[in-house]
Formats: C-alpha cells, structure tokens, sequence
C-alpha cells in the first residue's frame, strides 16, 4: 500500500481545485484537468476529506459556541460569555474559511454538474466532443443535455438520435436517458434513437445494460450487433446489420427490401419535404438502395426509376406518391 506523504500538499491542492472551480467561468480545460488530478486515488482522498470538511462545516450554524462568536462580533455579548469562550474564538478564522470554501465548492460542482444542452436543426448532423473525451455525434431534428459529475456522466436524448462513442472510466458509468429507458454503460460505442416514451438502442461495440423506469425489475444486457426497441409491448433483443444501423453517421441511408412507408418516413427526418402515400397499396412495396441523407430528389427519382411510382409536387411543396400506372 502506497504511503501519502504529502498529505497536506495533496489538501492543499484539494482546496485550491475548490477556489478553481468555483470561479463564474470555468473552462473545458479546467475541468479535464480537475478529473486527470482526481484520478489519482489519493488526490480522491483528499477531495473527499475537504468536500466533508465544507459539508460539516455548514452544520455549525446552530452550534452555541458558533452563535456566541457571531454575537461577539456584533458586539453583543457579555463580558463573561467572551472570556467563557475565548477558546472557541481561535475557531472563528477556520470557521470562516470553511464557509467560505464551501460557498466556492458549491458553485464549482453547480458549474461541473449543470447540465449542457446541444441540439440540431432538420437535416443537420454534429459532433460533440465531451470533456471526459467521450465522442456524441447528434442526427437531424435531435437534442440532448449532458451532465457531467465526479462520479456520473449523464446524457438526456430529449429528442432524436445520438450515436456514443464512450471514453473508458469504470468509476463514473455513462448512462443515457431516452424517456422511460436508461442506457449504461462504461466505455461503448452504441446508437439510441428516441421512440416516443421508449427508445431503439443499437450495440455497436463493447457491452450496454437497458432497463425502463416503468420495469425496474426488467432489464437487458447488449452485446455488439445486437438492438432493443423498448418503445414496443414486448421488447425482443434481436441481430441486425451494424453498417446499415448506423449509416446515417457517415451521412447515407440504406434501405435492404425496406418498405416503402417506412423508406419515406426516414427520408423525411432529413428534410423539410413533406412526403405523402396517396395509395395504400404502394406503402409495402420494398425498397433497395443507399441515399445521401436529405437528398429528397435522389431518393423520390429512384423511386419513379426502379418501382415505376408516380411522384407529383403539389402547390403547398408536398410530394404525393402514387402507385404505378397501369
């Protein structure tokens, strides 16, 4: 077992990560370097001892000798109620720092903890670069609030879809909120699209647990290649194809003997085109092929090309889809 024999430097530099912290701006930079510093087991230690240290010391307020000291310095007290504390006098410049230290503590981890909100526009794709080092690309039409804490990472899809790509750190879980469902994991790489109060969680590297809020007894682990929509009555762990999952990160969308429906309902999350089925009868034909996301006219030529579909654009914008001809 290692021996800190710096135990009054490692506090000090405890302390001054409190001062650093709890400045009203507090950078990116800062913050990798405040949890590099943490990393180290003994560094911990001596954060919690401080983070204790300014936790007791907001208990001291209803503490007799502490409200004799406050009347003291107003000037109130008896001459023999001073004398009858003047040890607890030499307490007052330790007391003092400690609520100070405190004050500077809290509104440094506010400052870490507060959650972060990104977001894109229809037909926009971004990147997110976390301070942990942890990757977020956000899909059109998406938006997420991240959280990032000395023990936990957190991530809110409110909306849309995010590919994660995790950085490895066993001792704070990365756990993503879909409404209901809550994705764990460690270091991973995985997709969750949002799903109305579900999601469809898709493994693409390492291993996720799932579970919903309304099932705490029910859960699923994930292995790669693997997807859960836990928006459907009876979720089913199921085998898809990865590349075609996350295409959309590269930019395209592919489509194996996908419906027609379905097809559209994709293409449309990309663009502000309002696509219409005019007849039902079209809606299960299956469609092939791989299109630039957001490429409305590419995918609607392809459809007149191959599946002989009428496309016709109304006054409004509106393409309406009807069925071949005879």
């Amino acid at each position: 077992m290692a021996v800190d024999n710096d135990g009054g430097g490692r506090r000090r530099e405890a302390a001054a990560w409190f001062a650093r912290l709890g400045q009203q701006r507090v950078s990116t930079t800062d913050i990798q370097d405040f949890f590099a510093w943490r990393s180290d087991p003994a560094n911990a230690r001596a954060y919690e001892r401080v983070d204790k240290a300014w936790n007791a010391s907001r208990a001291l307020g209803d503490d007799p000798d502490i409200a004799v000291l406050t009347a003291e310095a107003l000037g109130q007290a008896r001459p023999s109620v001073r004398a009858r504390h003047m040890v607890s006098r030499l307490w007052r410049p330790l007391a003092a720092g400690a609520a100070a230290l405190a004050a500077l503590a809290l509104v440094g981890i506010w400052t870490i903890s507060r959650p972060q909100s990104y977001a894109t526009a229809v037909g926009e794709q971004h990147t997110l670069r976390l301070a942990d080092g942890s990757r977020v690309i956000l899909n059109t039409d998406s938006r997420v609030e991240v959280r990032l804490r000395a023990d936990r990472r957190s991530v809110t899809l409110v909306s849309g879809q995010a590919f994660f790509d995790v950085e490895g750190d066993p001792a704070r879980p990365f756990v993503v909120t879909a409404g209901d469902t809550v994705v764990t994991a460690v270091g991973t790489r995985f997709d969750v699209r949002r799903l109305g109060q579900g999601a469809r969680v898709t493994l693409i590297e390492g291993r996720v647990d799932v579970g919903r809020f309304d099932r705490p007894k029910r859960s699923w682990s994930l292995t790669p290649g693997q997807q859960l929509v836990t928006a459907q009555r009876r979720p089913e762990v199921r085998t898809v194809d990865i590349s075609r999952e996350i295409s959309w990160t590269s930019g395209r969308l592919i489509f194996a003997a996908t419906p027609i429906r379905e097809a559209v309902a994709e293409i449309s999350r990309y663009s502000d085109d309002r696509i219409e089925l005019k007849d039902s009868e079209i809606a299960h034909v299956p469609v092939s092929g791989a299109f630039d996301a957001g490429d409305t006219d590419a995918f609607i030529a392809a459809l007149s090309d191959l599946y002989g579909v009428t496309a016709v654009r109304r006054d409004d914008g509106a393409i309406i889809l009807e069925a071949p001809k005879r």
